[in-house]
Order: structure tokens, then C-alpha cells, then sequence
């Protein structure tokens, strides 16, 4: 066992450089192991680490629910901390000692490590409610027939893998059982999945269960499940008295190592609770259904606040329930319809056999829009959902189908920011608007034509609530970058991040929205404009103050209506893909805050002052960005922009030397970008990442993920105009050899002072602007500009041509281009 020594936040050789500056990001490659038990202290290995770390920062429990768990759950804290850190003398790995108390909510934890140069990207690490033990195959492939099964004792939970060998691991267990026992297996692989590269994983993560009674005969196999996804879970009760064989093996053997842990006991294990929810904060009497031996009554009280929350009983893998504040409805399955009182509501029931069709009347208003969305595959429920709405006439005869709903796409179901497999998409949802008042029948089934007496299902039907989801910024298929996907921010220094934000199902949410944030670290401000209206971007800064101390916490962005706004609920959300198959992630880890931290100085900062002139329509500007080095930092510097108003093109990236202090950004208005007043900032990066690897080619080791170090400048408003003036023109011609004057007719729009200078572009071959350079003022009506055509000029039409106007109003440089005229070229005349 490695002997730890604790890390201290202000100890002098945290990882940085000579000169003091913060170094490339640290980044998570892998976790070992997967699983710690309760009650007792345990080390986990971060692999192909270079950093030593201050601590880890635990997300709060409940957090990584189906859903946006209730903000109680999301408060309390994480029942398990990091005690001790230590970098192995080979920098190559972090041991990191955990104590995880004894009533910790069994489940995945994500974490990131705090260091000097910021935090890392997200790791997890599970907690299993059982003892914790090793496989202890040190051979390949010695424990893959019952003779040689490990025997374990009852709820225990075994961590294990199977090996990357030219046969199939088969992992065999052993465990004593009587008749009428229950023996509970649950496997978690995929949810292990450890390997964070993102490029094509070969398969191997999906696993099957078989149990074998004393006699060796096959009594229960599961490779998928509902509940618990790719991974296998089952419960069976014992026929005979006896030794029982428990076998787990990949469903199709791949040559890749594959961790795992098997939980293997006599726990109650129900497969579904009915109803799946109820309302919040009162009593609620549910039948928890699926156990091989029989299915038990609980009360439970769903929490106060409304989302999705976890009903934790024997078992490792908790269900999943809803808590909402309307009333049930349950189905009467001796009915052909059931009579929903009123709405809104909760109507709750079971597709209890083959091709079987619920159906509830209820009464609506004609134009009063009601949100309906199911709850069923995103519960763990085997139902895969489809709804139709029916009228009904006035004689009380069900008519034609009004609306039909199957599967849902992510933003039907507030899931933003992720790609991969949510099984929520799987449940319709949908806002519906009656046409007409009067009743209407809501029929649900499974179009697959399964039943059974688990396949439960919930559907809340009520008006939509205006949310808000706020997340950052989202690279789809990449590895997570932790400069982007966390917020270090250099001490002393400027980071701008693009919220990105997105209205709810049903929602409408006007401006303008003032942000804030919850849960800073000390010594660090957010500043952000006011937006105007509802922006899908919109930025935020955060600034650490000069003597602020390394620290984390985790945080939440909040939005709010101005004064006399319509309120709205703020949801973050972060989805990070985990385990990917040709590109596709298999899971994501989700939660609902952000991480924050004060990491060591950048050594530079940036400086972007407004334009004291508006940006025109069709029109460029330069603005100058100053460079502000510390003493010893003398490193290039890669500049650009990373946020500008929607039809504003931007310089692209520019490398600034070593030592060089200015630089400038050219801004280029479309005819019809945006008017008004938008946020615009630029971003500032070290040209390599720092901190490489030993032996590594590159100063930093992209394979990890490692970041350069990036600074932002404060975020500036740049307005956006109409043009001071507008050019047109008839078609005109001139002959080879002659010069004349094109004349442009001038619209005045905005009045400017002093004069513009004019210049043709777009001119063919043979054809130049000569003479005097034309200017116009804000009393021009018309401009000549001179042109002589040579003999090389090619013959015919050329179109497209256009002014250049050059502005200069209180020092500041504009260019409008303008107008679009014809010149026909003749041939010269012969004499």
C-alpha cells in the first residue's frame, strides 16, 4: 500500500512553471478501481496523471438521475470526500484516499481533481451499499467453470474483469442457497466503461448473467434490462437447497479487458413501483412489483420540490419515481375508460397484458395548450410508450385521432447539450392544443404489443412551465475539454464562457433575463450583460481576484426575468459522453451544476476596448487588442474572436510573436447582420499546450486531453447599424480607349460628418479608376467616379460592382461596401 501524504491547497511544489504560470489542463484517462464500499476507507488510482492534486470536488448525490433530480436531494452533501492525494514518484499516476460513510447513497459520483493549473475533466467513482471484494483470478481464465468458482457469501459485491485473452473470460460464483430463497444478481460493465478515448472503442462492454442450480441446469439468464440498460440484472427464488453457480461472460466475446462489478445477494430486488409518483411532499402508498417473491407495499414520501427522485431499498440500483404537484389518477383496469376528474394531473397505470390499450377520458378547453408527456422507458419501465388523443362528439362517440405521439426527440424532452442513447427519447412528449372544449379520450399502448404486469407508466398532463436550461458550451463526439467543460479561472485573470440556452418544451420566455451564479469560489465575480431578449449564446465572465486562493466548489447559473418579467425556472445541465462505440457514445454522465476554481496566474492578459462608432451594415472595422504580459512571460500567443453579434464576420485566429503587445480585430457586417447592441470578445491562448509528457513529440500530450492555457478579454458591446449612406446606379458603358465618369446615385440614411472617400471594386481586366479619388458628405446626392477602359479590357457585360466608402468618424476607420452596378465594354471605335 502506498504511504499518502496529505496535499495542502498552498503547498509550494504544486506543478507549475518556473515562472510561476499555470500549466496545461490536467485530464482524467482512467479510474482504478471502479467501486468503493461504504463505511470504510478506500484508494482509488487516477492513470497517466502529471499532476499533484489539492483535492477532488464531488458532485452532491442525485444528480445524474433519468431526470433533473429535486433541488433537496441536490443540496445534500456527497457522503463521501477525498482525504489524502499522492503523486507517484514517476508522475504517472494520482493515489487518492477515500473515506465514503456508512448511510452514502449507494450510486456514481462525479468528481473532478482540483490542481494549481485548474480542475480536471470529470472522473466517477461508485459506491455499492455491500462489502467489497476482489475477484482474485491471477490467472486468465481460472475461474471460468464451476469447479473452480469463486465462493462468495450472500450480498457481496465483486469486483472483477474480464481479461483481454485469445479465449472468452468466463467468471464463475458460487453462493449457498435454500428452496424458496431469493438469489439477486446485478452487474454493472457498461457503467464502468472507463475507456475515455474518442475514437472507435471496439464492443465488449455488454455482459450476460446465467445462474445455475446445484444440478448445473440453466434457471435464469439476462443480458439486457430495462431498468439497468446494457447491463444484465435478474432475481429468481431457488427451487432446491444447494450451491447455485453464478456466470457472467461478454454477449459476444471481443479481445478488449473489460472491468465490472457483480453484486450477488438474497436483496429484494422489484423490478417497478405503481403508481411511479405522486404528488409532492404527501404520502403515497405504491406496490413495488417484479420481486420473485411477490410484490410489497411502501409508503414513501416523494419529495417537496417536483422532478424525478430515487427510491433506494435492498438494492444496489435504485427506481426511479416521479414527484409532482398535481393528483394521481390510477387506471381502472376493470373499465373500459377511467374518468380523469380534472386537469392538470398524473394518470398512472399498468399495460398489465399482450396488445393491451388504456384508455382515460378527460375535459379540456379548446385553445388552452396542456403539455402531455410520458413517463415510462425514462422510469426503468419495460413499456416503450405510444399515445393518440381522441375527440369525442357530441353524442359521447370517440372519434378520429386529433394528435399521435411516439418517440420523442432530446429537445421534446429538455435534454440539451448530449449525444448517445437516452432512454427517455423513448416516451412520447408533446405540447397539444384542444381543438375544440369538451371531452377527449387519451389512449396509450406499446405498438410492440408487450405487456406484462411491470410494464408501468405515468403521464403528466398539465400546462407547460416556462424553463430555462442553461449549459456550456458543447463539442459533439470530442473528448471533454476541461477548460470548457469547467470554469479555472487564472488568478488574477479574465474567462468568458458561452452559456449556451435553451427554452423548455412549451415554453416562452422573453427579456430581458438578468444571470447570476451560486456557489463561487471565494475571490471569484461573474460579470455578464444584460441580455435583451432570449439568446441560444450568451456570455458570461468570471474574475479571480489577485491574492483569491485555489479553490473549487460546485455552482449553479441562474436566470431571472428583469423587474416586472414573467418568471421562469433555471435548470443547468451537463452532459458528458462516456464510452463510445464507433463514435457513438453508449451513456453520459449528467449533471446540474457546474464546477468552478481558482487555478494559478495565466502570466498574460487581455485588453479589448468598445468601438466608440457603430458597425455598419456592409461595413468593416478594426479594433486594436492589447496584450499585457507579466515579467518572464515572453510566449506567442494565438488571438480570436470566440463571440460576435449573428451576421458579423471576425478575423480569423492570428499568431501574435513572442514579446509583440498589440494586435487587432477586423469586424465585417453583412447586409443583414443583427442590429442593435450584441457582446463581442476574443480569447487568447499559449500556442502549445504546457506540461507534456516525457518522451511525448509535443509540449502537451493532446491524447490527454491537455489544454493550452487560455485567457479571455472582458466582454465589449459592439453596436450594429444601418449604414450612413446607400449606393445605386443605372447601367452604364464605356468604350477601349475612352474614360468616363460612373455615376452612383447616393441615399442618405444616417447623417455623418466630414467627408467619405469612394473607390470602385469588382473592375474587369483593362478597366481602372484614374483622376482624383471622389469623397462625398452628408448633403451628396449623386458621386462620379472616373474610369478608363484600355484595349486589353474584355469585351461584354460585367455586373456585380460595388463602391467601397471610406469613413473616418472620431478616429475610428470604416469601410461600407455598397451597390451593385453594370458596365457594358464596347469595342473601340475605328477612325
Amino acid at each position: 500500500m502506498h504511504k499518502f501524504s496529505r496535499a495542502i491547497l498552498s503547498s509550494a511544489i504544486l506543478v507549475v512553471l518556473s515562472s510561476g504560470f499555470a500549466i496545461a489542463d490536467p485530464w482524467i484517462a482512467g479510474v482504478t478501481p471502479r467501486l468503493v464500499g461504504r463505511g470504510v476507507t478506500s484508494e482509488i488510482v487516477i492513470s497517466r496523471w502529471r499532476h499533484e492534486a489539492s483535492e477532488l470536488v464531488f458532485y452532491p448525490p442525485g444528480m445524474t438521475a433519468p431526470e433533473y433530480s429535486n433541488r433537496d436531494e441536490g443540496n445534500r452533501p456527497p457522503g463521501i470526500r477525498c482525504v489524502e492525494t499522492e503523486l507517484d514518484a514517476d508522475k504517472e499516476r494520482l493515489m487518492c484516499r477515500l473515506e465514503v460513510a456508512a448511510d452514502c447513497q449507494p450510486g456514481e459520483y462525479p468528481f473532478r481533481v482540483l490542481t494549481a493549473v485548474g480542475l480536471s475533466s470529470m472522473g466517477t467513482v461508485h459506491v455499492s451499499p455491500f462489502p467489497v471484494i476482489e475477484e482474485g483470478e491471477t490467472k486468465v481464465n481460472t475461474n471460468d467453470r464451476v469447479e473452480t468458482a469463486l465462493r462468495v457469501e450472500p450480498n457481496v459485491t465483486v469486483l472483477g474483469t474480464l481479461s483481454r485473452s485469445a479465449a472468452d473470460d468466463i467468471d464463475c460464483f458460487r453462493v449457498a442457497g435454500q428452496a424458496g430463497d431469493r438469489l439477486s444478481v446485478e452487474v454493472d460493465m457498461v457503467k464502468m466503461g472507463n475507456d475515455l478515448r474518442w475514437n472507435p472503442v471496439p464492443d465488449g462492454y455488454d455482459s450476460v448473467v446465467t445462474v445455475l442450480d446445484p444440478s448445473g441446469k440453466r434457471i435464469a439468464i439476462n443480458d439486457d434490462s430495462s431498468l439497468n440498460r446494457q447491463d444484465p440484472l435478474l432475481s429468481v427464488k431457488l427451487p432446491v437447497d444447494g450451491d447455485y453457480t453464478v456466470i457472467l461472460r461478454r454477449s459476444m466475446f471481443v479481445p478488449e479487458e473489460r472491468a465490472y462489478a457483480i453484486h450477488i445477494g438474497r436483496f429484494f430486488r422489484p423490478l417497478a413501483a405503481y403508481p411511479l409518483g405522486g404528488p409532492a411532499g404527501e404520502p403515497l402508498d405504491i406496490e413495488l412489483l417484479g420481486d420473485p417473491l411477490g410484490s410489497v407495499s411502501q409508503t414513501v414520501t416523494p419529495p417537496q420540490s417536483p422532478g424525478t427522485f430515487a427510491y433506494f431499498g435492498e438494492a444496489t440500483l435504485p427506481l426511479s419515481l416521479r414527484s409532482s404537484p398535481f393528483p394521481n389518477v390510477l387506471e381502472k383496469p376493470d373499465q373500459l375508460e377511467t374518468r380523469v376528474p380534472a386537469t392538470p394531473v398524473a394518470i398512472n397505470g399498468i399495460l398489465a397484458g399482450p396488445d393491451e390499450t388504456d384508455r382515460f377520458r378527460m375535459t379540456v378547453k379548446k385553445g388552452v395548450p396542456l403539455q402531455v408527456r410520458v413517463w415510462a422507458s425514462a422510469l426503468g419501465s419495460p413499456v416503450d410508450p405510444s399515445i393518440k388523443l381522441r375527440r369525442v362528439d357530441s353524442s359521447g362517440a370517440v372519434g378520429a385521432v386529433e394528435l399521435e405521439a411516439d418517440d420523442a426527440k432530446r429537445p421534446d424532452r429538455d435534454i440539451f447539450g448530449g449525444q448517445g442513447d437516452f432512454p427517455e427519447t423513448f416516451d412520447p412528449s408533446v405540447v397539444w392544443t384542444p381543438k375544440q372544449d369538451g371531452d377527449y379520450v387519451l389512449e396509450i399502448s406499446d405498438p410492440r404489443g408487450f405487456g406484462g404486469p411491470t410494464h408501468v407508466y405515468r403521464i403528466e398532463i398539465a400546462p407547460p412551465v416556462n424553463t430555462l436550461h442553461i449549459g456550456l458550451s458543447f463539442e459533439g463526439y470530442k473528448p471533454e475539454r476541461p477548460r470548457k467543460t469547467s470554469l479555472s479561472v487564472p488568478r488574477g485573470g479574465t474567462w468568458t464562457v458561452r452559456l449556451s440556452l435553451y427554452p423548455g418544451q412549451g415554453s416562452n420566455i422573453k427579456g430581458p433575463i438578468d444571470l447570476g451564479v451560486e456557489g463561487l469560489p471565494a475571490g471569484i465575480q461573474m460579470r455578464s450583460p444584460q441580455m435583451p431578449s432570449l439568446q441560444s449564446v450568451w456570455p458570461m465572465t468570471l474574475v479571480a481576484d489577485a491574492d483569491a486562493s485555489l479553490a473549487a466548489s460546485i455552482i449553479r447559473v441562474t436566470a431571472q426575468p428583469a423587474e416586472g418579467g414573467e418568471p421562469f425556472a433555471t435548470v443547468n445541465q451537463q452532459n458528458l459522453q462516456r464510452v463510445s462505440y464507433s463514435h457513438y457514445p453508449w451513456r453520459n454522465i449528467r449533471v446540474d451544476r457546474f464546477a468552478a476554481a481558482v487555478s494559478e496566474p495565466a502570466g498574460f492578459a487581455l485588453e479589448l476596448k468598445a468601438p466608440k462608432q457603430p458597425l455598419m451594415r456592409g461595413s468593416e472595422m478594426t479594433i486594436p487588442i492589447q496584450i499585457l504580459r507579466e515579467p518572464g512571460f515572453d510566449e506567442p500567443l494565438e488571438i480570436q474572436c470566440e463571440l460576435a453579434p449573428r451576421g458579423v464576420g471576425t478575423s480569423p485566429a492570428e499568431i501574435i510573436p513572442a514579446g509583440q503587445n498589440t494586435a487587432n480585430l477586423t469586424l465585417s457586417a453583412s447586409a443583414n447582420a443583427k442590429l442593435g447592441s450584441s457582446p463581442l470578445y476574443v480569447m487568447a491562448t499559449t500556442t502549445q499546450a504546457r506540461g507534456g509528457r516525457p518522451g511525448s513529440k509535443v509540449r502537451g500530450d493532446t491524447e490527454l486531453g491537455s489544454e493550452r492555457v487560455r485567457v479571455s478579454s472582458d466582454v465589449v458591446s459592439i453596436e450594429v447599424a444601418e449604414p450612413f449612406v446607400s449606393l445605386s446606379s443605372e447601367p452604364q458603358s464605356v468604350r477601349r480607349g475612352n474614360t468616363i465618369e460612373y455615376r452612383w446615385a447616393v441615399k442618405q440614411i444616417r447623417p455623418f460628418e466630414g467627408q467619405a472617400s469612394v473607390s470602385m471594386l469588382g473592375l474587369p481586366v483593362g478597366v481602372t479608376q484614374v483622376g482624383v479619388t471622389p469623397t462625398i458628405d452628408k448633403d451628396s446626392n449623386e458621386v462620379a467616379v472616373q474610369l478608363e477602359a484600355r484595349d486589353e479590357a474584355l469585351l461584354g457585360l460585367v455586373s456585380e460592382l460595388k463602391c467601397d466608402v471610406q469613413f473616418s468618424v472620431g478616429g475610428v476607420e470604416l469601410q461600407l461596401r455598397t451597390g451593385s452596378g453594370k458596365l457594358r465594354i464596347d469595342p473601340r471605335l475605328e477612325k
